[in-house]
């Protein structure tokens, strides 16, 4: 178990003037927003112009645990997600977030599930009931967070998902208190059509991991063709990790296709890729965001990946070289950051960081830390992450922002922006 606390410092001026978790763009939707980093934003530098503003109360603490997968199934993800949090809590606590009269500060609680779900669900009970945790954060696979849901649900207390599994949030009625930070599947499967049919490829098939994560695709990805008028030729599932890939392959390069479709999560996106292309096919690759980790370009299968597409958030690209608002330098901070510590950064990255600002934002607008009322904030407006912009409401609990997506290419080993 790990718990993260940066030092308080001694007053906000004297810290690093870093506001955490920003988006990187300027939409119309978002320069509105009614909550979230911009409103934290002035008010820290309000609070600066004020000498004796921490002297106006006292500080307070909100304890939150993440669940993660850093061991085991889902450990490529999950440790990125620990690392965000790390960062994440280091940018907040640099400066606190303005709380009623005084300021907030995070202590996050650390487990690793070993991707096991029924860990998972015992660590969201020791959470709430040891910790008094006031909110949740984990799942990268769907697998584990369905475990949690459970719990969350049960314990009245709030669940920020990092995956984009499509039956995380739905029905409505039994998960109240469950929100996903992961781009909704439909609107990943609507970006893919739609290159598709600009890329002029009609007949298409799909190769899908055998867990919750290539479910949602399965489900998405024929309505999305189908309103671009394309063909989809054969849908096939890669068998269980630790298995070869090759049948698999053989069966979609004898299909035919124009394009292959791989909704799998890194290290497998990679290593399906190589698969197919050893089968001979020589065509199309476009990928979903669940590739988007350094492991997929520099791992062993990284070669193959040359000229594949992926669907995924614009931070993917990184740091934003334009930051002219709060939420643009935040974005831009969290990336220097995290590449200073960790060498490099990953577009997967920053959803553990995301729910951190989801969370502390609701806290500021309830001046307080009980699950019950921070759910309620979350619904409270808009709010800017470092992935993109989040607006939960009580008939909507994600995911990530449809327009936070755009497509890129594989260019000489590198991400490349194409829109």
């Amino acid at each position: 178990m790990r718990q993260w606390l940066t030092p308080l410092p001694m007053h906000p001026c004297t810290a690093e003037r870093h506001v955490m978790n920003s988006a990187t763009g300027g939409l119309t939707r978002r320069n509105a927003l009614t909550g979230g980093l911009g409103l934290i934003a002035g008010a820290l530098l309000a609070a600066c112009s004020e000498p004796d503003a921490t002297e106006a109360g006292a500080t307070s603490e909100i304890v939150l645990g993440a669940s993660l997968e850093l061991t085991g199934v889902g450990s490529t993800l999950g440790k990125l997600q620990e690392q965000a949090l790390k960062v994440g809590a280091e940018e907040i606590n640099s400066i606190g977030v303005p709380f009623g009269e005084g300021r907030l500060y995070i202590r996050v609680v650390v487990k690793d599930n070993g991707g096991n779900p029924a860990t998972a669900a015992q660590q969201a009970k020791d959470l709430i009931e040891q910790d008094k945790v006031s909110a949740l954060i984990g799942g990268v696979t769907v697998e584990t967070a369905r475990t949690m849901i459970a719990v969350a649900e049960e314990r009245k207390v709030p669940l920020l998902c990092l995956n984009s599994g499509d039956d995380m949030i739905v029905p409505l009625p039994q998960r109240k208190f469950v929100y996903q930070l992961g781009p909704n599947a439909s609107d990943i499967a609507a970006l893919m059509g739609r290159e598709l049919r600009k890329l002029g490829l009609q007949k298409v098939a799909v190769l899908a991991s055998t867990d919750g994560h290539g479910d949602a695709g399965v489900r998405a990805l024929p309505r999305a063709l189908l309103t671009v008028g394309r063909e989809l030729v054969t849908t096939v599932r890669l068998p269980k990790t630790g298995r070869a890939f090759g049948d698999a392959a053989r069966s979609i390069a004898e299909a035919e296709p124009d394009a292959v479709i791989v909704w799998a999560q890194a290290p497998l996106s990679a290593a399906a890729v190589a698969a197919v292309r050893a089968a001979g096919f020589t065509g199309r690759f476009i990928l979903d965001p669940g590739a988007g980790a350094d492991e997929t370009l520099s791992g062993p299968n990284g070669k193959a990946m040359e000229g594949a597409y992926i669907v995924h958030p614009v931070v993917l690209a990184g740091a934003p070289t334009m930051a002219t608002t709060p939420s643009g330098r935040a974005a831009r901070a969290f990336v220097y950051r995290y590449i200073q510590q960790y060498g490099s950064f990953s577009g997967f990255a920053p959803y553990a960081a995301d729910a951190l600002t989801l969370l502390a934002t609701a806290a500021r607008r309830a001046v307080s830390t009980d699950p019950q009322r921070l759910r309620g904030r979350l619904e409270g407006g808009p709010i800017e992450g470092i992935a993109g912009a989040y607006a939960f409401q009580p008939i909507s609990h994600g995911g990530l922002e449809p327009d936070a997506l755009i497509p890129f290419i594989v260019r000489q080993g590198a991400w490349v922006r194409l829109s």
